[in-house]
């Protein structure tokens, strides 16, 4: 008998594992198969949102900032490329007079003077005039991400050069500096001090590049769809013009370790970028964040 309720204890719990089995099998299914459907149907709209605004947009008229002079603020040599190259690529084919204004030589690794060096390169790939690329190297503004820069000097540095070019139209990294690094961030803080303390010509439009979470930030041009929801002020850049940013991008030999050529392939902003228009009031509005 005992032996009997044995072989049955057992085949009951085979049949139940049997049972669950089957049913994890068919949960799985269906799990791959929702998940799929989803998929398909948001590379669907992406083809959608490519076709009909991206590619027939007449590229003159895509994402205008009605900018004439622009003046566009970057920390290290490389984030033009990496961050900022669909709007330089468009701006200057849209016939805007870019600058673009270096805060440091990027001499965290002791290759300043190389990087200084792929910066014109990489800038003159994307269309801006070498004349136009101003590179800053004072001892105050270390390429570190351990170190916070004072923001008066990085203020009265970006204004004598707002009142220089009589720039019209400002463009810099957001509050979150797109990957958190604090030399980027300052940028944005000092842009936010120049309004705070009144010093902002008020024919000057001021622009931040959104930073996104780390899902978006590797969709590549699969973000595009979020990108019009989201974003009124958009650049985005057909393969064959993303080829040239990437060609610029290549310039900065120094940098091209192999997690970059991962970024190059998967990162929105070589493709997308999206822009904030910002004013005095949402610069108190972020400051009282920060308190």
């Amino acid at each position: 008998m005992l032996f009997i309720e044995s072989v049955l204890e057992l085949e009951t719990i085979n049949i139940f594992y049997l049972n669950f089995v089957a049913d994890a099998l068919i949960y799985v299914r269906n799990f791959i198969l929702y998940i799929g459907f989803w998929l398909f149907g948001y590379i669907v709209v992406c083809c959608f949102v490519y076709r009909r605004y991206a590619r027939k947009l007449p590229t003159r008229t895509r994402g205008s900032l009605g900018a004439k002079r622009v003046l566009l603020i970057v920390a290290h040599p490389d984030d033009e490329c990496m961050f900022f190259g669909p709007t330089i690529f468009r701006l200057c084919e849209q016939g805007a007079e870019v600058y673009i204004l270096c805060l440091s030589n990027g001499n965290f690794e002791g290759k300043g003077n190389i990087r200084a060096t792929e910066l014109w390169k990489a800038c003159t790939e994307l269309g801006v005039p070498e004349s136009n690329i101003i590179l800053i190297n004072d001892t105050r503004l270390p390429d570190s991400p351990k170190t916070h820069w004072p923001v008066p000097v990085v203020a009265k540095l970006i204004q004598h050069h707002l009142e220089a070019y009589d720039i019209d139209t400002l463009v810099t990294f957001d509050r979150g500096g797109i990957s958190g690094h604090p030399n980027h961030s300052a940028a944005f803080y000092a842009v936010a001090y120049i309004f705070v303390e009144k010093n902002m010509p008020q024919k000057c439009t001021v622009y931040t590049l959104d930073s996104v979470n780390i899902i978006r930030k590797y969709l590549g041009v699969f973000d595009l769809p979020l990108s019009f929801i989201l974003s009124s002020k958009r650049y985005f850049l057909r393969w064959t013009e993303s080829r040239r940013v990437v060609r610029a991008m290549k310039h900065h030999k120094s940098q091209m370790v192999w997690f970059r050529y991962l970024y190059v392939m998967f990162s929105r902003y070589m493709v997308i970028n999206t822009l904030r228009r910002i004013s005095l009031a949402d610069i108190e509005l972020e400051l009282e964040v920060d308190d």
